[in-house]
């Protein structure tokens, strides 16, 4: 309450990122922390983004923590990750 003078933070305006901020969302279908149509909303909300910064992987059969645990993590996500990284650096 301190920091915003209510009890809940004030909503965050996606479009005061900068759009050409590269920006990657990776999300899995079974995650319970990050849902699929929260982010496409997320999405939505950053339509307005410069399309070769914005890149959004779903991994339909990941839950939340199979991006870091997962068996097939490092193929599947991180080095598309580190991919990206490299291209825009």
């Amino acid at each position: 309450m301190a920091a915003y003078g209510q009890s809940s933070p004030p909503e965050y305006h996606m479009s005061n990122i900068p759009h050409h901020l590269p920006l990657l969302l990776s999300y899995g279908g079974g995650d319970m922390l990050s849902d699929v149509k929260d982010v496409q909303l997320l999405l939505n909300d950053l339509s307005n983004h410069d399309a070769d910064k914005l890149v959004a992987q779903l991994v339909k059969e990941y839950a939340h923590l199979d991006f870091v645990m997962g068996v097939n993590a490092k193929q599947v996500v991180y080095d598309g990750l580190i991919a990206f990284f490299d291209k825009h650096s």
